[in-house]
């Protein structure tokens, strides 16, 4: 089993290095066995895709306008949207999004969700559903990552830090994944240091040494005790001069994850979410106010971080997925200001990375007419979400087995935003 020889590894060697004072080597910025690293960042709360990335232009921004009369973001003015010469924009605080769409680093997939007939306005049954990858099945043990790392050909099972959660606890994605490395902060953990700490750590491994999920999961946390306790990972200077958003958690967790891909720890997957998107009232009229801040949040922080790691050489490597559990209703509620939106159903991701043919939009977004909104309500889901994900799996993972990792999801078709040459992704000038 692959976590089991992850822990084995660990207990022979970082944890002895920690107790004994021995440092990781760093990378240097860059990754010596060129695998393939997956950042999924969970938006908590059901993001409202609709005013993130607006209509623009066209028929859909008439009624766009008519439904949103006081949220809508405005084409003119104080925090007009931003002009992709497309017939959707950005919101006015995802001035990051803007510069990573136009260089070509990211795409927008429009219209994604669960299937229709799987749709479930609920935050808990939604978040299971999209993150489980069984969107028919509620019960299912184990996530969509879990399955993903347990059938990649890619881990061997000797890596240091396969999986990496910037975050209290590990999402559902990651259900039954007991070996990830799980830290919000560094300055979180004080292993207990002086003469009783290796009797300490010595002592704990042995009282878990079995194999049920309290062992394993007291094994992860002394796995994770000891790799901080053996890197050097004080006074982090991000590459390229970047500057990540201070007194924001967030920020912090994503620099945290920048931190540790850099390092030489053969780092696969990380998580990391915001949460705040649950907007039923004071959404924020004309662009602005709470949702431009949230906006903000997310958009600085991503971009810093993604700006960090291209910067350091690892941006043919890393791709990092941005996504919610489900969108909002097209119509804000009540008719004056305000005003906020409901659950919804179809919404948008975002994929960044050196091997994305960004600076376009994938999916399909059916519109915005009364017949075209599902339920006469929410923006249409037309996109299984799996298939975003399928389609990183295969191409960029390099994750064959789709029938493992989606149980149930048949008829797989590419979206066609991987670039299968990294040399000429742009094309020629």
């Amino acid at each position: 089993m692959k976590n089991m020889k992850r822990r084995t590894f660990l207990q022979s060697t970082a944890l002895l290095g920690a107790l004994s004072g021995v440092k990781v080597a760093r990378a240097g910025g860059s990754s010596p066995s060129n695998q393939p690293i997956i950042i999924d960042l969970f938006m908590n709360g059901g993001m409202d895709g609709l005013n993130v990335v607006p209509p623009f232009s066209g028929v859909d921004r008439g009624f766009y306008e008519t439904l949103r009369e006081n949220l809508q973001v405005p084409l003119s003015g104080t925090n007009q949207v931003i002009d992709l010469g497309e017939a959707f924009g950005f919101h006015p605080a995802a001035t990051g999004f803007r510069d990573m769409y136009l260089d070509g680093d990211m795409a927008v997939i429009q219209g994604t969700g669960l299937p229709q007939e799987h749709v479930s306005r609920s935050h808990f049954d939604a978040t299971k559903l999209v993150e489980l990858g069984t969107p028919d099945n509620l019960s299912t043990n184990d996530g969509w990552l879990t399955r993903h790392l347990d059938s990649t050909p890619s881990i061997t099972g000797s890596e240091v830090i396969p999986v990496l959660v910037s975050g209290s606890s590990n999402p559902i994605s990651l259900q039954a994944y007991y070996n990830a490395l799980t830290v919000d902060q560094i300055s979180g953990y004080h292993p207990n240091s002086g003469q009783f700490e290796v009797k300490h750590s010595e002592a704990i491994s042995s009282m878990y040494a079995g194999n049920s999920a309290l062992d394993l999961s007291v094994a992860g946390a002394m796995d994770t005790l000891a790799v901080i306790s053996a890197l050097d990972l004080d006074g982090y200077v991000p590459a390229g001069g970047v500057v990540y958003p201070e007194n924001n958690t967030f920020s912090r967790q994503l620099s945290l994850i920048a931190q540790l891909v850099r390092e030489d720890l053969n780092v696969n997957v990380a998580t990391a979410s915001l949460g705040g998107w649950d907007t039923h009232d004071n959404q924020g009229d004309g662009g602005g106010g709470t949702f431009f801040n949230k906006v903000a949040e997310m958009s600085n922080a991503i971009t810093a971080m993604w700006s960090d790691l291209k910067a350091a050489g690892l941006g043919q490597q890393v791709t990092i997925v941005v996504h919610s559990e489900f969108g909002r209703r097209a119509k804000q509620n009540g008719t004056s200001g305000g005003s906020g939106t409901d659950h919804g159903s179809g919404n948008v991701m975002f994929v960044i990375g050196g091997r994305v043919n960004g600076g376009q939009m994938y999916g399909h977004f059916l519109g915005l007419a009364p017949e075209q909104l599902f339920g006469g309500q929410d923006i249409s889901p037309e996109v299984d979400t799996r298939q975003v994900y399928a389609t990183i799996v295969k191409e960029v993972l390099g994750n064959p087995n789709l029938d493992q990792v989606f149980p149930g999801y048949t008829n797989h078709t590419s979206m066609g935003f991987v670039s299968p040459d990294l040399i000429f992704k742009g094309g020629f000038d």
